[in-house]
């Protein structure tokens, strides 16, 4: 190892030990020479994929410290992990020429659906949707959508818009999904996370009663009310 090379490390590490953006003060593991390594190889690939708004040279330090310390905290921990977020990263993107944020590049590094031998989403939504109402009744194509289907909850699939009821089950599907990946035990209740705005379609003959009530109040009349 060159002196630059050996000073460019010192800095590096000084600079992971530093909170992750956006968190307090959190003890941080020493990084290996290999970390390293490997985020020096994906920043080198990135490069080429995605040359623009790249992180400058007299920058790189601080970008890499920041990359290690967001890898790390959504459990990309290994070189095969890396290497299949850099292949999707290849396959997927198109045309994109952005640099991507660490946030980013370790959602390419986690394992889809298809790759767990699970329905993709869509397929899992659309199933979801015709089989909610009697969940014991029919036989799933994966149990990861059964639970997905049972943390989003019946009143929900009856009740919520679809962009509503869509946005809750991508999320729980996805959550259960990492589980599946990780060997984790997947029958076991998620933190509710439900969109911040849920809205719901309002009875026609509700909805009257309340315009009625409101005309009432404010001392207004209807087209129908006599003078």
């Amino acid at each position: 190892m060159t002196a630059n090379q050996n000073a460019s490390m010192k800095s590096l590490q000084t600079l992971i030990r530093q909170p992750l953006v956006g968190q307090g003060r959190v003890s941080q593991p020493e990084p290996t020479a290999m970390d390293m390594a490997i985020v020096d190889s994906v920043f080198s690939k990135l490069r080429v994929l995605f040359p623009v708004s790249a992180p400058r040279p007299e920058d790189e330090a601080t970008h890499k410290a920041e990359w290690l310390k967001t890898l790390a905290a959504q459990g990309i921990t290994s070189r095969e992990q890396v290497q299949a977020g850099l292949n999707r990263a290849r396959r997927e993107q198109g045309d994109r020429q952005f640099w991507p944020t660490p946030r980013q590049f370790a959602l390419w590094c986690q394992p889809t659906a298809c790759d767990l031998g699970l329905p993709k989403l869509e397929a899992a939504f659309k199933e979801a949707t015709r089989h909610y109402h009697h969940p014991d009744k029919h036989t799933w194509s994966h149990d990861v959508v059964r639970l997905a289907v049972r943390e989003t909850g019946s009143w929900m699939f009856a009740t919520g818009l679809e962009k509503d009821v869509l946005m809750t089950f991508e999320r729980n599907y996805k959550v259960l999904c990492r589980r599946f990946s990780r060997g984790e035990l997947t029958d076991v209740e998620l933190p509710k996370a439900l969109p911040e705005t849920v809205t719901r379609p309002t009875e026609a003959a509700k909805a009257k009663s309340i315009i009625a009530n409101l005309r009432t109040n404010l001392g207004l009349k209807g087209a129908n009310d006599g003078d």
